[in-house]
């Protein structure tokens, strides 16, 4: 009977610096979740203020650096969050 060997990236660490782990593990991923964070809020933004101009709530539809200040604090808060969820 033939096994089928597992492949996890976890696993399979002998041949990786561990520079090159350390930063995957506590850059690379904590600043690819800050973006979906920053996306995902940035979405819900621009679909309510799209909302309202589409509703007449608002004139005029625009997007202003406030905006995009507070998307900021969502990629802060996903960046945190996976920062400290890799230092259990």
């Amino acid at each position: 009977m033939k096994s089928i060997p597992n492949t996890n990236d976890d696993d399979i660490v002998e041949h990786k610096s561990p520079f090159f782990i350390g930063l995957k593990k506590y850059f690379i991923l904590p600043i690819k979740a800050g973006l979906y964070g920053f996306t995902l809020v940035f979405a819900v933004i621009l679909l309510v203020k799209l909302l309202s101009f589409l509703l007449g709530i608002n004139e005029v539809f625009n997007l202003d650096l406030m905006d995009v200040i507070l998307s900021s604090v969502g990629f802060f808060f996903m960046f945190l969050i996976y920062i400290l969820k890799n230092l259990h």
